[in-house]
């Protein structure tokens, strides 16, 4: 079994990334999980919502103007 790929540390609580297909967008959480399971909290335009690990919105694109840290 693989170790789950945490978030980046440059992504700070507040961070938006939206997926440029679905136009669904993800916020950084500030929820402690030891695997990843509650990093992002996803809204999706046409199904709600749920939270995602790393994996699932790695590839999203950043929303300009939001909290990245450096």
């Amino acid at each position: 079994m693989t170790e789950p790929v945490t978030t980046p540390e440059i992504y700070i609580t507040g961070a938006l990334k939206q997926d440029p297909v679905t136009l669904a967008v993800a916020v950084r959480t500030n929820i402690p999980s030891v695997d990843g399971s509650f990093d992002w909290a996803v809204m999706t335009i046409d199904r709600g919502g749920h939270y995602a690990r790393w994996e699932e919105i790695a590839d999203w694109s950043n929303i300009p103007d939001t909290p990245v840290g450096g």
